[in-house]
C-alpha cells in the first residue's frame, strides 16, 4: 500500500513512498545459467537432492532422439527416495533459495548428512531441458513428522503430485513481468500403485552434442558422476547406487568387491575412532610373512647359504592398538610424535574444548603387486570361485581399486581417493624406508558418521576439507597416527626377517625372530690340501712300481689333480681377497660413521645457521638502504647504521661459536690425538655459552657433571661427535615431556673411568633394549635410528664400550641409563 506523508520542509511539500522491491523472471534463467556452469554439474546437484532423499538407487535415462513437445530429447532422472509433500513442494521446490536443508541437515530415514544448502539444486533442472514435469509420492512413515493439517486433508484423497515448468516462460518473457507472474501447474492424483519417490521428466534438451559420448566424455563422467559415491560393494542397507543410459547405452562405473580385496590382500588395517578414543587392528597375513621368510631365504642363498630349516609355520599375525587422543599415549607408542590437538574456545563454557572431528571407520587393503603375489592371488581366487584368464586381469582390477576414498554416508568428499596421497604412504616411503604402503598398493575407504562429523566442513569448491581446527585434527589422525602406526609395523615386522651380520665364528645364522635357522658351511683348505698331498704319493707309487705298466693312468690321475691343487689356491686366494674386501669396508666404515655423525650434528645447528644467516642479510640490506638513500644522513640514521652493523657483529659471534664447536669434527683434525680432560670438555660443550649449551637452555633443561675428572687419550672431534649425538638424543625425549623437571646428568668415575648419562625423559622403551645400538632403530617419529649406533662405533674405535645399565630403572619401569667406559692407561 502506498503510505502519502506530506511535510513542510522549506516551504515545500514533500511526498515518501514504500514500494515492494520486485524481480523479474528473466532472474530465475539467469541464475540457472550462471550458478550451473554444465551438465556435469547440474547431473552433479539433482543426485545430491536424490541422495538427500533418502535414496538407495538414481537412475538417469538419456534419450536424445525422441521428439517431444518441447523440443527433442528426453531426460528422466528416478529416485527411489522419500519423495515430497505438497507443502515441500510450495515451500521448497517452487521457492527459490530457501534454508529447509539447513535447518533438516539430516535426512528422515538414513540420518544422511544434507549435501545441498543454498536451495538452487532445482536451477539444475533448467540446465538440462526446457520443461520439465515432476512425478511424486512421499513416502508418508518417513515424512509424517513433516505434515501439516493441509498435508494430510490432501493426502485422504491424493497420493501423486505431479508439477509442471515451463522454464522457457522465464526467458521469454517479452514484458518483463514479475517473477510472480510466471505460474507452476500443480496437479494431485490418486493412484492404486504409485510409485514411491520422484521422478522428473525433462523435455527438450538444451545441449544435445553434450550426449554425444565419446572415450573422453565417458572417463569424465565416470569420474564425477560415478566417482561421487562409494564404489565399495557392502552389505549396507542404506547404499547409495547411480545408474546411467544414453540412447540405450549403459555407462557403468566398476564397482570394487571387498570380498575380493580381502582375498588378495596382504594386509588388512581396520581402525575407528570413537570419542576420542582410537582403535587401530592390524593383520598380517601368513601369504604375506612366507613370502617375506621366501625373500629372505632367496637372498641368503644368494651368499652362499644353501641350507636352512624354519622352527614353527608362520600364521596370520594381528596386532591392535588402543589410544586416548587426548590422555599420553606416547609411553605405549613412543615413536609416535604426541600431537597436541586443536581446539576451539566456547564461551558457554568460558574455556578451550578440543575440536572433535566426530567418528568414523575405516579398512585399508595393502597387496603386494609383484609377479610371483600376483600368481598366488590368481590361485586363491580360484579357488574361491573368481575365475580369472590372466594374471593381467587381477593387476587390472588392483589398479582400478587402488586409493583410499572418504565418504560420508556413502558420499564421497573430494579429492581424496586414488589420485591423491593423503595417507602419506609413498612420501614416508620414499623418504624413509620401503614398505607395503604405497599409494598403488593400498585400497580402502574412511567414513565418516555423518550425526558426529558436523565440525568436517568441505571447501566452497567441493575440493576438500577445509583445515581449520576439526579438518586439521582430522588429518592429523590420519596421516601422523592412523597410517604412521601402520608405517612402522611393517617396518618392525620386515626387521623380523632380517638376518644380523655376525662378529663370530657360529656355524649357525638366525632371523631377528629367530625362526629361520641358516646353517653355514666351513671350508677346511688345510684338509683338502692334506688329500691332495696323499694322492699324490698315491700316484708316485703306482708310477714307480716295476709290476705296473699304468703311465697312461698316471698321466690322467696327475692332470685331474693338478686341477685340484689349481682349484684349491684359487679358493684360498678368493678368501684372502674377501678377507680384504671385508677389512677395507670396516675400514671405511668406520670413517663414514665419524662422518655420518658429524652430519647428524651440522643438522641439529641448521635451525641457528639459517636464522643467523636471515639475521645478517636483514641487517646488511637495511645498512645498505641508508647509504644509498640519501648522501646525507641524520644523525637518528647514523645512531640507526650503527645498531645494524652493532647487530651484524653480534650474529658474527654467534656463528663462530657455531663454527668453533664443528672445527674438531673437520677432516683436517679427525687424525689429531691428545690428553683429554673429559669433565672440561663436557662443561664447554653443555654448561658455557656453546651452541648445545644454548639448545638446553631454550627448552629449560638443566644440564648437571658430577663426579672427579679424568683424562684419555683420544682425539677431540670423535668424543664432541660421541658425547653431542647423546645430549641430542636425550634432547629430544626430555622434551617430548610435558609438565615435568627437565634435566640430563653426566655422572664421572674417575677409577675405572666411566661416565654414566641418564635423563628426565621416558627411558628406553621395551620394544627397542636388545636392538638400541643397532643402525636403523630409532622410536623417533621418522627418525633414522643411527645415532647410537655412530656411538657405539666410534667408542668402540677408542677402544671402549656402551651398554645399558640393566641394574636401575626410572619411575616408568623402564631403563634409563648408559654407562660409557673408555679404556684405562695401561691398555690404551
Amino acid at each position: 500500500m502506498k503510505k502519502i506523508i506530506k511535510e513542510n520542509h522549506f516551504t515545500k511539500n514533500s511526498t515518501k513512498f514504500e514500494l515492494p522491491i520486485s524481480v523479474s523472471a528473466r532472474v530465475i534463467y539467469q541464475l540457472g545459467e550462471e550458478l550451473i556452469s554444465d551438465e556435469f554439474v547440474a547431473l552433479g546437484e539433482l543426485i545430491k537432492n536424490a541422495y538427500d532423499a533418502d535414496c538407495r538407487k538414481v537412475t538417469i535415462k538419456v534419450d536424445t532422439k525422441t521428439m517431444t513437445s518441447h523440443g527433442q530429447g528426453r531426460i528422466i532422472i528416478s529416485d527411489n527416495g522419500n519423495g515430497m509433500l505438497p507443502s515441500i513442494l510450495e515451500n521448497s521446490f517452487l521457492r527459490i533459495s530457501t534454508h529447509f536443508k539447513k535447518v533438516e541437515k539430516f535426512s528422515p530415514y538414513y540420518n544422511r548428512r544434507t549435501l545441498g544448502n543454498k536451495g538452487l539444486g532445482r536451477l539444475s533442472i533448467q540446465r538440462l531441458g526446457h520443461h520439465v514435469t515432476v512425478h511424486t509420492t512421499p513416502r508418508m512413515e518417513r515424512l509424517a513428522y513433516l505434515m501439516t493439517e493441509k498435508d494430510k486433508e490432501i493426502c485422504k484423497t491424493s497420493n501423486e503430485f505431479h508439477v509442471q515448468i515451463n522454464w522457457l516462460d522465464f526467458r521469454d518473457n517479452e514484458h518483463d513481468s514479475d517473477l510472480s507472474s510466471v505460474k507452476a501447474s500443480i496437479e494431485y492424483k490418486y493412484l492404486e500403485d504409485p510409485k514411491l519417490g520422484t521422478r522428473l521428466i525433462i523435455e527438450g534438451i538444451r545441449n544435445l552434442n553434450f550426449w554425444k559420448i565419446d572415450r573422453k566424455t565417458e572417463t569424465r563422467i565416470k569420474s564425477e558422476i560415478f566417482g561421487m559415491v562409494n564404489p565399495f560393494l557392502q552389505n549396507k542397507e542404506q547404499r547409495f547406487k547411480v545408474f546411467l543410459e544414453i540412447d540405450n547405452k549403459r555407462i557403468t562405473n566398476e564397482d570394487i568387491e571387498e570380498n575380493l580385496l580381502s582375498l588378495v590382500s596382504d594386509v588388512e588395517v581396520d581402525f575407528s575412532l570413537n570419542n576420542w578414543e582410537l582403535e587401530i587392528s592390524i593383520l598380517n597375513k601368513r601369504r604375506y610373512l612366507e613370502r617375506l621368510a621366501s625373500d629372505t631365504i632367496r637372498n641368503m642363498k644368494n651368499v652362499g647359504f644353501l641350507e636352512y630349516k624354519i622352527i614353527k609355520p608362520y600364521t596370520d599375525m594381528k596386532k591392535t592398538y588402543k589410544i586416548n587422543l587426548l590422555e599420553d599415549y606416547t609411553s605405549e607408542l613412543p615413536y609416535l610424535e604426541k600431537i597436541e590437538m586443536q581446539s576451539y574456545y566456547d564461551t558457554n563454557l568460558g574455556k578451550k574444548i578440543e575440536a572433535n572431528p566426530g567418528n568414523f571407520n575405516g579398512k585399508l587393503y595393502a597387496s603386494d603387486l609383484s609377479p610371483s603375489a600376483l600368481t598366488e592371488d590368481k590361485a586363491i581366487l580360484d579357488d574361491n570361485g573368481y575365475v580369472f584368464n590372466t594374471v593381467k586381469e587381477i593387476r587390472s582390477i588392483l589398479n582400478s581399486s587402488r586409493g583410499v576414498y572418504l565418504f560420508r554416508n556413502d558420499f564421497r568428499i573430494l579429492p581424496y581417493g586414488p589420485d591423491i596421497d593423503w595417507f602419506k604412504f609413498t612420501y614416508r616411503s620414499q623418504r624413509l624406508k620401503a614398505t607395503i604402503y604405497k599409494e598403488h598398493t593400498v585400497s580402502g575407504y574412511v567414513n565418516l558418521d555423518s550425526q558426529t562429523s558436523e565440525g568436517l566442513q568441505e571447501q566452497t569448491n567441493r575440493q576438500g576439507l577445509i583445515e581449520d581446527e576439526y579438518g586439521s585434527n582430522f588429518l592429523n589422525i590420519i596421516q601422523n597416527i592412523v597410517s604412521f602406526i601402520a608405517f612402522r609395523e611393517d617396518i618392525d615386522l620386515r626387521k623380523r626377517f632380517n638376518v644380523p651380520i655376525s662378529k663370530s665364528t657360529k656355524i649357525e645364522l638366525k632371523t631377528m625372530d629367530g625362526n629361520i635357522v641358516f646353517t653355514r658351511t666351513k671350508a677346511n683348505l688345510e684338509e683338502k690340501k692334506k688329500l691332495l698331498n696323499d694322492l699324490e704319493k698315491e700316484t708316485e707309487k703306482i708310477y714307480t712300481s716295476p709290476e705296473m705298466k699304468l703311465n697312461s693312468t698316471y698321466k690322467k690321475i696327475a692332470q685331474s689333480i693338478e686341477v685340484l691343487k689349481t682349484t684349491a689356491q684359487k679358493e684360498e686366494e678368493f678368501t684372502k681377497q674377501e678377507r680384504f674386501r671385508y677389512e677395507q669396508e670396516i675400514t671405511q666404515l668406520k670413517s663414514l660413521v665419524g662422518l655420518a655423525g658429524q652430519g647428524i650434528i651440522v643438522e641439529s645447528l641448521t635451525h641457528e645457521l639459517n636464522k643467523i644467516e636471515s639475521n645478517i642479510s636483514s641487517y646488511a640490506r637495511n645498512s645498505k638502504k641508508l647509504l644509498i638513500s640519501d648522501l646525507s644522513l641524520n644523525e637518528n640514521d647514523i645512531k640507526n647504521l650503527g645498531n645494524y652493523q652493532d647487530s651484524i657483529l653480534h650474529e658474527i659471534s654467534f656463528l663462530q661459536l657455531q663454527l668453533k664447536h664443528l672445527e674438531p669434527t673437520y677432516k683436517k683434525n679427525r687424525t689429531v690425538l691428545s690428553q683429554i680432560s673429559i669433565k672440561t670438555l663436557l662443561n664447554d660443550l653443555y654448561r658455557s655459552d656453546g651452541p648445545m649449551a644454548n639448545k638446553a637452555k631454550n627448552i629449560k633443561m638443566q644440564v648437571i657433571i658430577e663426579g672427579d675428572d679424568f683424562e684419555i687419550k683420544g682425539n677431540k672431534g670423535v668424543l664432541i661427535t660421541i658425547f653431542d649425538n647423546l645430549f641430542l638424543n636425550s634432547l629430544y625425549w626430555v622434551n617430548q615431556e610435558a609438565n615435568k623437571d627437565k634435566e640430563i646428568q653426566f655422572e664421572l668415575n674417575q677409577y675405572d673411568k666411566t661416565i654414566t648419562i641418564w635423563d628426565s625423559g621416558p627411558g628406553f622403551h621395551k620394544n627397542i633394549i636388545n636392538k638400541l645400538f643397532e643402525p636403523y632403530e630409532s622410536m623417533k617419529p621418522d627418525g633414522r635410528g643411527l645415532g647410537l649406533y655412530i656411538v657405539k662405533e666410534l667408542i668402540r674405535s677408542l677402544h671402549g664400550v656402551i651398554e645399558i645399565d640393566k641394574h636401575s630403572t626410572n619411575n616408568r619401569g623402564n631403563y634409563y641409563k648408559l654407562k660409557v667406559q673408555f679404556p684405562s692407561s695401561d691398555s690404551e
